[in-house]
């Protein structure tokens, strides 16, 4: 993914955080829902990164880019996860994640976007940031 929409996925991960927040401002625990699977999806596809054997074959700092990002996303969904089932659980389920859900889960969720989005910024460099092979 090169040019434009290369750059148009960068700006959006850039502003991830403060949509995620926007969303969860506005629809409340729907939006948190929404933010809860794109954590997810994106644990999702970071585990089989690693899973695949990506990391090994990633420079250095990309491939502990690549291992932050993982980490940040599993907090973040597993943290997610238990502010939605409290908030679900109390009387002012709608008013909980208005409020802000923990700040583990927002921290969290703000390394996921800002790892991904200096990750991803190193795979729209012409090496991707893949190890040179001797040879």
């Amino acid at each position: 993914m090169r040019g434009r929409a290369g750059a148009g996925v960068l700006v959006l991960s850039a502003l991830g955080y403060p949509l995620t927040q926007i969303v969860i401002a506005r629809c409340g625990l729907p939006g948190a829902l929404v933010v809860e699977s794109v954590c997810c999806g994106l644990a999702l596809r970071d585990a089989a990164l690693v899973r695949s054997g990506l990391a090994r074959r990633l420079r250095c700092g990309p491939a502990a880019l690549l291992l932050m990002e993982l980490g940040a996303a599993v907090t973040a969904t597993t943290s997610g996860a238990l502010s939605i089932l409290g908030a679900r659980q109390s009387v002012r389920s709608a008013s909980a994640f208005r409020t802000g859900a923990s700040k583990t889960h927002q921290v969290a969720v703000a390394a996921l976007f800002a790892l991904h989005t200096v990750r991803f910024a190193i795979y729209l460099q012409p090496d991707r940031g893949l190890a040179q092979r001797p040879g």
